[in-house]
């Protein structure tokens, strides 16, 4: 990082009112600085009287300029930063969508950096039904809990994201079997709480979990599509249940 870089980020953490300080000050140096060389050389008699006025003026009619502008600026960059975030988070979940998932599952693959993983497919089971008898509304906070489960289960490290409907992944890095399964199981688990959250006692909610570890010179999309099909074995065994395999090995959970 350039001198330049590092000073534009110290800046950038400044409050509005001390960036528009800092904005001024320099102002009234630069100004002041100005006034000394004209006045040292043609009216030093009157130097101290419009160095005095120089600064007033300079503030008066600094400040607020500086703080309009710079309060803009602020708007802006808030405005850009809610953009990009609406298009990378999920806004039910608070999890990231699809396309982060994808795009960041793929330079996480991709790094030299990256030995071994693991893609988690996460569907609740049924849930039609629960829109069908509770309402969509309470369907939305069933949705909310889920991916409260998902992100309280996984590292910080690790991607979690809700990729449509009710359906989510997760890739778990540098994780091996035990690790994997420990994650799964403990998110299978903790979904069963999930309708006491939202206040339907009488009805179970579930997951079936699809698992897919890295395998050797597998790329991404070989993960998913093997995760993915753990999910539907995991469906077809009759649901709350965990598939998982190393690369297109056979089934070991």
């Amino acid at each position: 990082m350039t001198a330049s870089d590092y000073l534009l980020t110290r800046f950038g953490k400044l409050s509005l009112f001390r960036q528009t300080c800092v904005v001024v000050l320099a102002a009234i140096i630069g100004a002041d600085t100005l006034t000394l060389v004209f006045y040292g050389i043609f009216f030093a008699d009157r130097l101290l009287l419009d160095l005095f006025l120089t600064t007033v003026i300079t503030v008066a009619v600094g400040f607020p300029l500086g703080y309009f502008f710079l309060r803009q600026q602020l708007k802006l960059a808030w405005m850009a930063a809610r953009l990009d975030r609406a298009a990378r988070i999920d806004h039910l979940t608070s999890l990231a969508n699809r396309k982060t998932f994808f795009e960041e599952a793929e330079a996480i693959v991709g790094s030299e950096a990256f030995r071994e993983g693991a893609v988690l497919f996460i569907d609740a089971d049924h849930f039609k039904s629960i829109n069908d008898t509770f309402g969509h509304a309470i369907g939305d906070a069933v949705l909310q809990e889920m991916g409260s489960v998902i992100r309280s289960s996984v590292r910080e490290r690790d991607l979690a994201a809700r990729i449509g409907g009710e359906e989510f992944a997760v890739f778990l890095v540098e994780a091996g079997r035990d690790k994997t399964l420990e994650v799964a199981e403990r998110i299978r688990q903790n979904m069963r709480g999930v309708r006491r959250a939202v206040g339907i006692e009488d009805r179970e909610i579930t997951v079936s979990i699809g698992i897919c570890l890295h395998g050797p010179d597998q790329t991404l999309n070989d993960i998913l599509l093997r995760a993915d099909q753990n999910l539907y074995v995991a469906k077809n065994r009759g649901r709350d249940c965990i598939v998982a395999t190393t690369g297109f090995g056979p089934v070991f959970a």
